[in-house]
């Protein structure tokens, strides 16, 4: 009885704690990790745009008679790196929102397993330390209480017995008393019946 009780107490616990976990549809804590790329959009633009006059200008000056034609090519060079530039630019912001989409999501489904596993966690450790009270418990009825109460059972079952054995005595000296003085009766009355 005293173990089916111990086990169902168990059992109610882990249930309890298993839909307490199914009841968690949220996460403990929720990081939402925004970044105002406004300021930055318009960094570059500022910097795009700054790029092309600079590469307008650099056309101007290509155009320019006096330069020969090496320099003339070197500057177009430059002005089609810069233009390189301008691209790589424009297309590194416009892939800004989707990277920082893809790290948010990665962030939250990080956090979200790392609060899964650490709620798992402490309810296994809580399920292990359950566990550990009923062993100790079942181990101190065990080992202390059940052979106390065995030794308590055989020291009352030898004392009523020694008590039954003390009456049967005491029965038995009586009825020695009783045959006693009837034969001291019956010898006082033959002394008597002789004299």
């Amino acid at each position: 009885m005293k173990y089916t009780l111990l086990l169902l107490l168990t059992l109610f616990t882990s249930v309890s704690f298993a839909n307490s976990e199914e009841e968690i549809t949220q996460p403990l804590i929720s990081i939402n990790a925004m970044v105002d790329i406004k300021g930055i959009e318009q960094s570059a633009e500022q910097g795009a745009q700054a790029m092309q006059r600079m590469a307008n200008s650099l056309e101007l000056i290509a155009q320019n008679r006096n330069l020969t034609p090496e320099q003339q090519q070197n500057i177009h060079k430059t002005i089609e790196n810069i233009n390189n530039l301008v691209d790589v630019s424009s297309n590194s912001l416009q892939s800004l929102p989707t990277f920082l989409k893809e790290s948010k999501e990665t962030l939250s489904t990080t956090s979200t397993q790392f609060f899964d596993d650490l709620t798992f966690k402490v309810i296994l450790l809580l399920a292990i330390v359950v566990l550990a009270l009923v062993a100790i418990i079942t181990c101190f009825y065990w080992f202390i209480l059940r052979p106390l109460q065995n030794t308590l059972l055989q020291a009352t079952t030898n004392i009523s017995t020694m008590a039954k054995a003390i009456e049967n005595s005491a029965l038995s000296l009586e009825m020695t008393n009783k045959n006693h003085d009837s034969i001291l009766q019956l010898l006082s009355q033959e002394k008597d019946n002789q004299s």
